[in-house]
């Protein structure tokens, strides 16, 4: 593996230059894309080209080789082994060496001994004084006394601003909108988030005998003061990590996140759209989602539609007037044509009443399609459905997100067809958590929040298990960790985060079939392995 990282930091050298080293997010980022088991290494190499950045090092500089001195600060300042700091010490230095001519140090002569490169002096040896002056010495002494309490300075600013545990407990700020239209769902995710909490000091499952604690703060949905509350909970240095369970001002939290080098978990279930998650061209640093985003619940419907239901023309309805729903709806849309599948009606509605929907039903059905696709809330996905067999529209009908008010209100009209779901509470697993959600609290979790309050308690367990791995409770240590999760069980799905975005890759979701009046959980699904 050693060898391994050092081809790869040897082509990242030779593909963007020297100067990446000044760049140790970036080099970061492209170090986790390529050689994602080398997370240590990742860690500890960017870690020390901070430090070095930090007190003027540059990899142009007179002389940038790191040295026996440099290694020896790897372990004083930042606690290093030997053997992590002469690793450290030989990557930066191969690096160095693979400089092109032009930047690299065949044409520095100060680096080799060779004639003519050693100054005369004149005289000789004889005519260099044998001592330094007083007064030289006096300045001397003046300006490394003066450097010395500099960087005593510096290192107790670190140190201040660095967040620790307080006694024997790992806090995490939870934010969610507890006032308010939202507050009951908001204090649902709380609650969630606190059973994971209660389950994961009962495993034992933190390090060093420490025990996880959620505090909640009221999030407000106005930006400006979203920004205001949570700098000043974040204040308090004891808390080392966020959560944020509402995307209302998901850009806003990011870049304070960014700002503080805390590392935030969104575990809302309609995560933040993909322009909110990033600076610029890349996502930031320090934020992370735990739902899927919109392309890939558009991306499952096709895939299902294509290689599970074998359909080859499909037509949608979608509620044009849900962000959401919109979507999922155009990612679906692309997606089918890269599956092969044919579309033979795109039919948006907003707020219609019984006539429009049987006019959307049979536009539907005189599509000829072999499937119809249903975007949209419960109440509107439950009408269309009866208008739709009304209609005489006897083929397949494919939703995302079923709930048993769907059977409800579409009643016998709602039989055959098949419902993808983020979460369902008709999975055993996940009926596990509601069970111990209502001996803990001594009432039921609403049907409706199932889904918004199995990501907050998952959405811990990935927190736990981040804070778990660590190699320390700095904010890059934590957010290093987050990137690298791969494969984590969690009681909705086995998560893995795709370094490129900081959301999901190829998460599994729940598959339910509506049949004998209930919908029936069938397995859980993922892209390639239906």
């Amino acid at each position: 593996m050693a060898d391994d990282f050092r081809r790869v930091m040897a082509e990242l050298t030779e593909e963007y230059g020297v100067n990446i080293l000044e760049d140790p997010d970036r080099l970061s980022q492209l170090l986790e894309n390529r050689c994602s088991e080398a997370a240590d290494e990742v860690f500890h190499l960017t870690f020390a080209l901070r430090q070095l950045l930090r007190d003027g090092w540059r990899p142009g500089s007179q002389n940038p080789i790191i040295g026996k001195k440099e290694e020896r600060r790897f372990r004083q300042l930042m606690g290093f082994t030997e053997k992590q700091a002469e690793r450290t010490a030989e990557l930066i230095n191969c690096a160095l060496a693979l400089r092109s001519d032009e930047e690299g140090l065949a044409e520095r002569k100060d680096f080799v001994a060779v004639p003519g490169n050693l100054k005369q002096i004149g005289g000789g040896i004889a005519s260099r004084p044998r001592h330094a002056g007083r007064d030289k010495k006096n300045l001397s002494s003046g300006i490394m006394i003066i450097v010395a309490i500099t960087f005593l300075l510096l290192l107790f600013f670190q140190i201040g601003r660095q967040r620790t545990p307080v006694g024997d407990e790992l806090r995490v700020a939870f934010f969610a909108p507890m006032s308010g239209a939202g507050a009951r769902s908001a204090h649902v995710r709380l609650r969630a988030a606190q059973l994971a909490v209660e389950r994961a000091n009962a495993m034992e499952s933190i390090r060093g005998g420490y025990a996880l604690k959620v505090v909640g703060f009221d999030l407000p949905k106005d930006p400006a003061a979203a920004e205001k509350a949570v700098e000043s909970a974040m204040s308090d240095k004891s808390f080392l990590m966020m959560m944020a369970a509402d995307n209302s001002c998901a850009e806003t939290i990011a870049r304070v996140a960014e700002r503080l080098e805390v590392p935030l978990v969104f575990v809302s279930q309609t995560p933040p759209e993909e322009e909110e998650m990033q600076n610029g061209a890349l996502p930031f640093l320090y934020s992370f989602s735990i739902a899927n985003d919109m392309n890939y619940r558009g991306k499952m419907l096709s895939y299902y539609a294509s290689q599970a239901l074998l359909t080859k023309s499909v037509a949608y309805c979608y509620d044009i007037s849900d962000g959401p729903s919109k979507e999922i709806f155009e990612s679906s849309r692309k997606w089918a044509a890269a599956f092969g599948v044919s579309v033979t009606a795109e039919i948006p509605f907003a707020d219609i009443d019984s006539r429009g929907r049987l006019q959307i039903a049979k536009a539907a059905a005189d599509s000829g399609a072999e499937l119809v696709i249903i975007a949209g809330r419960t109440e509107d996905k439950a009408a269309l459905i009866s208008a739709l067999r009304s209609s005489g529209y006897g083929g397949l009908i494919l939703g995302e997100g079923y709930a048993d008010r769907i059977y409800e209100l579409a009643g016998a009209a709602a039989a055959g067809s098949w419902w993808i779901n983020e979460v369902s509470y008709l999975d055993p697993a996940i009926r596990s958590v509601l069970k111990d959600y209502k001996r803990l609290y001594n009432e039921e979790c609403p049907q409706e929040e199932t889904t918004a309050a199995m990501l907050a308690y998952d959405g811990v367990m990935w927190v736990a298990a981040a804070l778990e791995n660590a190699p320390g409770f700095r904010g890059e240590a934590i957010r290093h960790t987050l990137l690298a999760t791969r494969n984590l069980p969690l009681t909705h799905a086995t998560l893995t985060i795709d370094p490129r975005s900081h959301t999901p890759l190829n998460k599994a979701m729940a598959l339910v079939h509506c049949a004998d009046g209930k919908g029936i959980f069938q397995r859980r699904i993922r892209i390639g392995k239906e």
